[in-house]
């Protein structure tokens, strides 16, 4: 498969911030990104990742932050202290020089670590611009507010060395972490400084080992889905028809009438409560991504199965840091990848891991 023009780059920045869940990044920066390797470097074809030589290097790429938006006082401290100058615009490809630099190895493919906004698109614009190979998947089939919360930690591989690159051009070298929570927490540190978030490079994994931990078909999935978003929004069929012929189902329909947020060790975290249009009320608790969904108190779905939020005005999805008080509102539930339900991967990406007093029920 391959995008081709500027509608295609469209459909798949909307595909993938659907899987986003809320978090994932910033659409409107994927879009640049892609829009920008389209134009200067032509079509974007993936592959299958069988085609991929068991001895070729594969190196992640990501953005690292919280989604939370940017206040007038955060923006002041920022500028305070000389962070005005934007000197890598794709930092997440400065990420990948650096690393290999550093290394003193080539990276062959590069590898999104989650569907998102701009976290899978900006990583398939940076391989584009640098002639690496694009293979069809990526490490958790949705977003994912921690790096270990993806196949990746199945056969514990290592971020380090890595390599962090924030958009005013401040390059730090993480060679080693003790584990791969204390890495994710330098991370967070790292975007904390640079007043958002920074892209990061490592998760260096052989091409026999891609086979094995890629969650294969997701970039095609990503673009599948944004087509039918586009069809929807033109009408051409309804959106809980275009979503329930991918697997997803219509959990509720309202309007927002409550945010509630805080901003925690750079995650986005709150709760936001739908008011339905049958008189009931859901509740979504988010840690940069949605990963809670109460129906009038009840539980009835979590993480790490999916909970789309998409505004059925402009049938777009809807970031949790854009969500406001009188958003129309419908939510969709998707099944996860049935690898995130590994216990080692579950163990992370449950209700009881984010502080809740519930069990895991795999939607039907």
């Amino acid at each position: 498969m391959k995008i081709e023009n500027v509608r295609e780059v469209e459909d798949f920045i909307d595909g993938c911030a659907l899987f986003g869940v809320g978090g994932g990044g910033n659409p409107e920066e994927g879009f640049r990104a892609l829009k920008s390797a389209l134009e200067e470097k032509g079509a974007i074809y993936w592959i299958d990742v069988e085609r991929i030589d068991d001895n070729a290097c594969a190196v992640c790429t990501f953005l690292m932050g919280s989604s939370a938006p940017m206040t007038p006082e955060r923006a002041k401290q920022r500028d305070e202290a000389g962070l005005s100058e934007i000197r890598c615009p794709l930092n997440l490809m400065n990420a990948v020089l650096e690393w290999e630099n550093y290394t003193g190895k080539k990276a062959d493919v590069v590898v999104p670590i989650e569907v998102g906004g701009s976290n899978m698109p900006v990583p398939i614009a940076v391989a584009k611009k640098l002639d690496k190979t694009i293979i069809d998947g990526d490490f958790a089939g949705r977003s994912i507010p921690e790096i270990f919360q993806t196949t990746l930690s199945l056969e514990d591989v290592p971020f380090c060395p890595g390599t962090s690159v924030d958009k005013f051009g401040n390059v730090t070298i993480i060679k080693e972490a003790i584990n791969i929570k204390l890495a994710e927490r330098i991370g967070k540190h790292l975007s904390r400084v640079a007043f958002g978030s920074t892209g990061m490079a490592g998760f260096a994994v052989t091409g026999k080992q891609l086979k094995r931990l890629l969650i294969r078909g997701t970039v095609s999935r990503a673009f599948h889905l944004g087509k039918l978003l586009r069809s929807a929004r033109e009408r051409e069929m309804p959106l809980s028809a275009a979503m329930e012929s991918e697997g997803g189902r219509c959990i509720f329909k309202g309007r927002v009438v409550e945010k509630k947020v805080s901003e925690e060790d750079n995650y986005y975290i709150g709760f936001t409560t739908i008011k339905g249009d049958d008189g009931g009320f859901a509740r979504i608790f988010f840690k940069n991504e949605n990963h809670i969904l109460w129906k009038n108190d009840n539980c009835v779905v979590s993480s790490p199965d999916i909970i789309c939020c998409i505004n059925p005005e402009t049938v777009k999805p809807a970031r949790n840091c854009d969500i406001g008080e009188g958003m129309p509102m419908e939510i969709y539930a998707f099944p996860c990848q049935p690898v995130l339900k590994e216990k080692k991967i579950l163990q992370s990406l449950c209700p009881r891991y984010f502080g809740f007093d519930l069990d895991y029920i795999p939607i039907n």
